[in-house]
């Protein structure tokens, strides 16, 4: 197998993002000082690994379709950020700013799974910043690796180290033999053309990088990262009042990420997976099933609705590593633990009806005010209250929806009733426990 050269820092046309003009907040979430210094790095790296992994396993026809190319590095497009990568006729352009976005996903990817953490935050994270406007105004989104709480020191662990150069390099290589692919098929762009067409057309270049890809054997390991990122920040059903709103919407972009898109994708990449060999076989058919997931995710109207809950109510406090199963943790540069009663981390449950729900709660006590979040994996409350003796009496909110609350503390249990409006029964019991 080729060695593909690696993009990640020492120590550290078709991706274009939601396009939102000049206010989109993933354009401002690094400072130019961050960005400009990478540039000529991942420059290199891109046109190292074309001219030296790719370039010798072009065949005749492609070498001369693809003569004469041009690369375009710019530190940022902020109308496309944080997926800027696109091509003309003759060109392929691509963004630091982006890379350097992917750069963070994938040690965030590495760390979080191999240290025994889900990447749901890493899905949160996307959720929030698609609903960034609609919740934090005109503030500035915070970097991936700050917002997840991810060390400073992760790429000391070699396991992570190469776990995140294998997730980052499988996503860029894919990335710019797509963007190859439009050149190859002289694909004009997106103006003026039907979206069926430009439809058919991604799915052309997608099949001429995962060509590409099985002739040196490497399967693209980070793509499923990738589409997952997208999949989070892009818009979809729940955003829409209608189908039919929906539908128009979808039929007036280029670059729908679709299930049926997808579920494409994950076909191509299931089929070409029969020209890897080793564990790169293995790498594809997994990659495969992942993205065929996804696909099924975002054709699922409830599921969409739940991710727009989360995207909505999500900050950056919430997004501390949690172990698999837990849907909320302490955040990681919270205030030290009063030692109060109703101060620290609960696990227990909500009842909705006859329904039992899993229920994480993080709680701050100064006094007698009691604040903090919980999650039941619907989004993320707010609560605020005051105690009276062992008593706790609340306001919660998990917009669009709020109520009351009341409980008691018996020893290490809480226990209490909660309703909607201003009652504080009637919805249902929470059971929580103390875990520290």
């Amino acid at each position: 197998m080729k060695q593909l050269s690696v993009l990640l820092v020492a120590g550290l046309a078709a991706f274009a993002g939601v396009a939102r003009g000049q206010s989109n907040p993933a354009a401002a979430i690094y400072d130019a000082s961050d960005i400009e210094p990478l540039l000529p790095r991942y420059q290199k790296g891109w046109m190292r690994n074309y001219t030296q992994v790719f370039l010798p396993v072009f065949t005749a026809e492609e070498r001369a379709r693809l003569d004469g190319v041009q690369f375009r590095f710019e530190p940022r497009d902020p109308a496309s950020e944080p997926f800027a990568f696109y091509s003309t006729r003759d060109a392929v352009f691509a963004s630091a700013s982006s890379l350097k976005f992917l750069d963070d996903l994938s040690v965030a990817t590495a760390w979080l799974d191999l240290s025994g953490f889900t990447t749901q935050t890493i899905a949160d994270y996307m959720l929030m910043l698609r609903y960034w406007r609609y919740s934090q105004g005109d503030s500035r989104p915070p970097e991936p690796l700050q917002a997840l709480c991810i060390p400073a020191d992760a790429l000391s662990n070699s396991r992570v180290d190469e776990r995140a150069n294998r997730i980052f390099d499988g996503v860029v290589v894919f990335i710019l033999l797509h963007e190859l692919g439009h050149v190859f098929w002289g694909h004009p762009g997106y103006v003026g053309v039907a979206p069926e067409v430009a439809r058919a057309n991604e799915e052309a270049a997608d099949r001429f990088a995962l060509n590409i890809l099985a002739r040196v054997n490497e399967a693209p390991l980070g793509l499923s990262v990738l589409f997952l990122a997208m999949g989070n920040l892009w818009e979809s059903r729940a955003d829409y009042t209608t189908d039919e709103a929906y539908q128009r919407a979808v039929t007036s972009h280029t670059h729908p990420l679709s299930p049926a898109r997808l579920q494409s994708l994950a076909s191509h990449i299931a089929a070409s997976g029969r020209g890897f060999t080793g564990d790169s076989r293995a790498v594809a058919l997994k990659v495969s099933l992942d993205i065929s997931q996804l696909a099924l995710l975002l054709a699922d109207l409830d599921v969409q609705r739940l991710s727009a809950g989360i995207g909505r109510t999500v900050t950056a406090a919430d997004l501390a590593p949690r172990r698999r199963g837990q849907h909320l943790t302490a955040r990681c540069r919270g205030s030290a633990p009063t030692g109060l009663p109703f101060d620290g981390q609960f696990h227990g449950n909500v009842r909705v009806g006859q329904t039992a729900l899993d229920l994480d709660a993080v709680l701050t006590q100064f006094g007698d005010r009691v604040t903090g979040s919980y999650s039941f994996g619907a989004g993320f409350a707010r609560i605020d209250g005051l105690v009276a003796g062992s008593e706790l009496s609340y306001g919660w909110a998990l917009p669009p929806d709020k109520g009351r609350g009341i409980g008691t503390l018996l020893g290490k249990t809480y226990e209490g009733t909660w309703g909607t409006g201003s009652a504080n029964s009637g919805g249902g019991t929470v059971s929580l426990a103390r875990e520290r």
